[in-house]
């Protein structure tokens, strides 16, 4: 039976059990009142339900016929690029793992070293992993009067002052910065970075540490005497199979345990 059907019941028979007085009709019109609440709540999710069912066909026909809104469309995209990214990912790993070059692809403005190859050319999101200087100003003070007036003045001032000082030392804590889209190149010597008409170059025989995270989409490198660099983006885990090749080795594309899932 339906909570509100029974409800309704049940304050129909506290109405004739009672003896007329003024608790009994609070009570039955208070069940009345909550069974209608919950007659209306019940409404409300099985109209939610039937627009979502409504609108999830009107989709499902409109796709059927090729028809897609903008926002779908590049949804799409995007989502097709991660899965073409991925797939050459998994191809160069096994490629690399069976001692097999890829072909290399031709790059026009930056300038090859000698003996340089280049592999991948994508925009990816790029940031550095640095503090940076902060000053903040002590504010003084002078107060005469009271020993009460005194005091508060000198406890508000200290607060304020530990207020900015805490608020400097977050500003100036280590994290990660500069954040953007770049383009990348990837080649057999190094990652090269075009960050606003500027190049920058990240050596591979430079690298201190390489933390490949493909199944997030990331990249970390560090270095001796640079900040840390990071990459995220659909071709990043590519360019993580290239670097670990080239800092670890040929038996660590196939046996790192962040590639692990690209076999899979």
């Amino acid at each position: 039976m339906p909570l509100s059907v029974l409800l309704f019941v049940l304050a129909s028979h506290v109405g004739r059990q009672a003896d007329g007085g003024a608790g009994s009709a609070l009570l039955t019109l208070f069940l009345g009142f909550l069974a209608l609440i919950v007659f209306i709540t019940a409404g409300i999710f099985f109209v939610s339900g039937l627009v979502r069912a409504l609108r999830h066909g009107y989709r499902a026909r409109r796709h059927r016929a090729g028809r897609y809104t903008a926002r779908e469309l590049a949804d799409r995209a995007e989502r097709e690029g991660r899965e073409a990214w991925w797939h050459h990912a998994r191809a160069l790993q096994r490629a690399l793992s069976n001692q097999r070059v890829p072909a290399p692809i031709p790059v026009w403005d930056a300038v090859a070293r000698p003996g340089e190859l280049f592999f991948i050319d994508h925009h990816v999101e790029y940031a550095r992993y640095t503090g940076q200087d902060v000053a903040y100003t002590q504010s003084g003070g002078f107060f005469f009067g009271h020993p009460l007036f005194v005091a508060a003045g000198l406890a508000v001032n200290a607060a304020g002052n530990a207020v900015r000082r805490s608020s400097a030392e977050v500003a100036a804590r280590e994290h990660w910065r500069e954040w953007g889209t770049v383009r990348l190149l990837v080649s057999n010597q190094r990652l090269l970075c075009d960050i606003g008409g500027r190049w920058l170059t990240f050596d591979y025989a430079a690298m201190t540490a390489v933390y490949p995270e493909v199944d997030r989409w990331t990249l970390v490198c560090q270095f001796d005497s640079a900040a840390p660099l990071l990459l995220r983006g659909p071709a990043v885990p590519a360019a993580a199979v290239i670097t670990v090749l080239m800092t670890h080795g040929s038996s660590a594309v196939q046996q790192h345990p962040s590639l692990a899932s690209l076999a899979r």
